[in-house]
């Protein structure tokens, strides 16, 4: 039943570019900002890219930038506005999970609500694609909803993932 969860899932993400989502705010946040004005410029990865609005941020600021999407439609407006805009960049339709037609490594790969909307059995898959896409002191920028154990949420990553990521990365800060 895991294909009809992923076909579910890639039918949400479509539907709702038709319109923006509550998500799509347009606005890079300030924690990535911050980055990128105390880091060099250079290879970058946003996994759920939406419809760019990082990846412009990022490519504007000298990086070279990747991202990936689930939706048909915000991949199309992602390198839409990297056109626009005279910037070039790399935006794939498909899965976070797949990301075999990448190169590594990325000095810098960003996550805004992607990780936690995963079906459990492909997050696994997930952090080993981080291992190796991201290069040895590369960043990894994770915004995701927290999740306490007791919760049914569909949605969330659990303070236990966070310390797979711990382990795994510099620690993750929560606010």
């Amino acid at each position: 039943m895991v294909w009809l969860e992923r076909l579910l899932r890639w039918v949400t993400f479509n539907l709702w570019y038709l319109k923006r989502p509550p998500w799509d705010t347009q606005v890079s946040p300030p924690e990535l900002i911050a980055f990128i004005q105390t880091h060099p410029p250079g290879r970058a990865l946003d996994l759920g890219c939406g419809s760019g609005t990082n990846l412009l941020t990022l490519a504007k600021a000298g990086w070279q930038v990747a991202g990936v999407d689930l939706s048909l439609l915000a991949v199309w407006r992602a390198r839409q506005r990297l056109r626009r805009a005279g910037m070039k960049g790399e935006v794939l339709s498909g899965s976070v999970i797949d990301l075999s037609r990448l190169s590594p490594s990325f000095n810098l790969i960003l996550d805004i609500g992607c990780y936690h909307g995963l079906p459990q059995e492909d997050r696994e898959r997930y952090r080993k694609n981080l291992l190796k896409f991201l290069a040895p002191a590369g960043t990894f920028l994770l915004y995701a909803h927290l999740k306490e154990v007791d919760q049914s949420m569909n949605t969330g990553i659990t303070r236990q993932e966070i310390e797979i990521f711990n382990n795994l990365f510099t620690p993750v800060r929560i606010q």
